[in-house]
C-alpha cells in the first residue's frame, strides 16, 4: 500500500473518530485508544446503489497522522468550531451542518495544525475528495470554500 494511500486512511479513520466521540459522547482520547487497538475503526462503509452497505477494511492506516489530527482536534475544537460558524456562506447555518460534515472540517482544519508544512492544496483537495465520497451535493464546495479560506489565514 502507498504511502499517499495511508495517509488518506488516517485522515477517514481520524473523521470516523471524531464522528463517533462526538456521537456516542465518548471521550476522543478514549476513541484513539480504541483505534488503535483494532477495537473499532479501521474500515469504511461502501453502499452500492440499492443501498445496501457492506463494510471495506481500511488494510493500513498511518497511526502517527491519525493520532495528530485528532489530537489537534481536541486541543483546537472551540477554535475549530468558532472558525466554522464564521466562514459560512449564506444559506449555511450550524444546523445545517450535520455530525458526519462537521467531522470533515474538524479534522482538514486539525490537518493544518498537525501538518503546517504540507502544502495547503493537497489537504484541501484530500478532505474536498473524502468528501466526494460521501455527498454529491454543495457540501464538498462547503468543505473546499472553508478549508481554503482557513488556510489562507493560518498560513499568512
Amino acid at each position: 500500500m502507498s504511502k499517499t494511500q495511508k495517509f488518506t486512511n488516517a485522515r477517514l479513520n481520524a473523521i470516523q473518530a471524531l464522528y463517533a466521540s462526538e456521537l456516542n459522547d465518548t471521550p476522543l482520547e478514549k476513541i484513539v485508544f480504541q483505534f488503535l487497538n483494532g477495537e473499532i475503526g479501521n474500515r469504511i462503509i461502501d453502499e452500492d446503489e440499492q443501498g445496501h452497505e457492506t463494510f471495506l477494511p481500511l488494510n493500513e492506516t498511518d497511526t502517527e497522522l491519525f493520532t495528530k489530527i485528532v489530537r489537534e482536534v481536541q486541543k483546537h475544537k472551540t477554535d475549530i468550531d468558532n472558525t466554522i460558524l464564521a466562514t459560512l456562506s449564506a444559506g449555511w447555518d450550524k444546523e445545517r451542518i450535520e455530525l458526519l460534515l462537521q467531522s470533515i472540517l474538524r479534522a482538514g482544519i486539525g490537518e493544518f495544525f498537525a501538518q503546517p508544512d504540507l502544502d495547503a492544496p493537497i489537504i484541501i483537495n484530500e478532505y474536498t475528495d473524502i468528501t466526494r465520497s460521501f455527498y454529491d451535493g454543495p457540501e464538498v464546495r462547503l468543505v473546499n470554500a472553508i478549508l481554503d479560506k482557513f488556510s489562507k489565514v493560518i498560513r499568512s
